[in-house]
């Protein structure tokens, strides 16, 4: 198997569980809501905090992906029309022999 699909098959899998981890925090909150508190040291308390704070990180991120997103397609073109070619192609460089 070639690197590149290794890659894209280990982002997938990440990305997949991210979702099953946001869903399951918004299931355990929702869940948990109304429990009978034990007082200061409650474990489902402390458990419901790191999970509100793995959804307001996940939201973050999605909103900080959301728009450089939308920078790159919007602005991208814009860009790209005033900057120089990165590689230029000549027949030197492509190798190509004129040889008539």
């Amino acid at each position: 198997m070639r690197q590149c699909n290794r890659r894209r098959i280990a982002a997938a899998v990440f990305c997949l569980l991210f979702c099953f981890a946001m869903a399951f925090s918004i299931v355990f909150i929702a869940a948990e809501a109304h429990h009978d508190c034990t007082g200061d040291k409650c474990p489902i308390c402390a458990e419901m905090q790191v999970c509100a704070n793995l959804l307001h990180t996940g939201a973050l991120i999605t909103a900080a992906a959301a728009i450089s997103a939308a920078v790159y397609l919007l602005l991208g073109p814009l860009l790209w029309a005033y900057d120089a070619p990165l590689f230029s192609f000549t027949l030197v460089s492509l190798k190509v022999k004129l040889s008539d």
